[in-house]
């Protein structure tokens, strides 16, 4: 933590920018840091890959997420928050040229530390939370906005306080955020509440699609092109849904399967897992990476034969085999 806060001291203007696909950990994260950038004097401006989901644009500051290059690009520090590896940034990449310094906070067991600067804490909860480390070791006073950000960047990340990455010391940073006026009524509800009827009809097409392994240990769900322009659901809202195939009695590994949009040789694979099993190897041996019980990755190919390998996988894994 000290060498990024050196670096931060050093440095004056900041990009800072996270994973595609952006959810409640790294979109807060980013907006707590940009205010924490501008409190101690710096120039700083959020640039990402995708673009806010619907359902956390109530975050504070939050249209002043960028999605492209805009006129005053100029910086000479790349601050990249929840981000296991730099690839995982998509096109916002393109931009930070070598000659960029750039400083990586992270939580991800799997972080390649390609930072000038890393630091990387696999025990923290959240990136939220180191960022509410790193304001407390500067003394940079938080605010009703700061804190709604590093809360909800706690509570997504560990669903709700259900993961095992909670922790007594998660328990004590979010009463005090809650000390600085924040409803957790209300933000629960801005968070996991933002549906309209077809997101709902959505989730029912994709529990259908429900299958698990003769051995009972593998759970598994699809997501294709198809179902959502039949339902007209927001797809980002389907943040969460593998954890239903995780909660199958016997289910030690969970997997959703998912066609991009954007590339049709393409599927995003998501990891979960209860017990012992480490789904962050299971991903890691297909290039992606994440945590113990959290991970995901993504490989080329139709849905079908990247099933067929990945469960393979996944069984022979349980099964101590490979």
């Amino acid at each position: 933590m000290q060498k990024v806060i050196a670096a931060i001291k050093k440095h004056k203007r900041f990009l800072v920018s996270a994973h595609v696909n952006p959810e409640g950990d790294s979109l807060c994260s980013q907006l707590a840091m940009k205010e924490l950038l501008i409190s101690l004097g710096k120039k700083a401006f959020i640039v990402n890959h995708d673009p806010v989901p619907e359902h956390y644009k109530f975050l504070p500051k939050a249209e002043g997420v960028s999605t492209g290059p805009g006129k005053k690009m100029d910086f000479d520090a790349a601050l990249i928050l929840d981000c296991p590896t730099l690839k995982r940034i998509g096109a916002v990449r393109d931009l930070i040229l070598k000659d960029k310094f750039i400083i990586n906070v992270d939580h991800h067991i799997s972080n390649e530390k390609f930072g000038d600067v890393n630091w990387v804490d696999p025990n923290a909860s959240s990136t939220g939370e180191m960022v509410y480390r790193l304001f407390k070791e500067m003394r940079v006073p938080l605010t009703k906005e700061i804190a709604l950000c590093l809360y909800v960047a706690i509570l997504t990340d560990t669903g709700s306080f259900n993961y095992d990455n909670t922790s007594q010391v998660t328990h004590d940073i979010a009463g005090e955020l809650l000390g600085y006026g924040l409803d957790p009524a209300v933000v629960s509800e801005s968070v996991y509440e933002h549906r309209n009827p077809e997101d709902i009809k959505f989730l029912g097409v994709v529990l259908s699609t429900l299958k698990v392994n003769a051995s009972g240990n593998v759970a598994y769900l699809e997501i294709t092109r198809k179902m959502v322009e039949e339902t007209g659901a927001d797809l980002v809202k389907a943040e969460g849904v593998v954890n239903y195939a995780r909660s199958v009695e016997g289910v030690k590994v969970a997997i959703l399967f998912k066609e991009d949009l954007k590339d049709k040789n393409k599927i995003n694979v998501s990891f979960r897992s209860k017990g012992g099993a480490d789904v962050n190897k299971l991903a890691s041996s297909f290039g992606g990476g994440g945590h113990v019980k959290a991970s995901g990755c993504v490989l080329e190919g139709r849905l079908k034969e990247v099933e067929k390998k990945v469960l393979a996988r996944a069984e022979k894994t349980l099964n101590n085999k490979g």
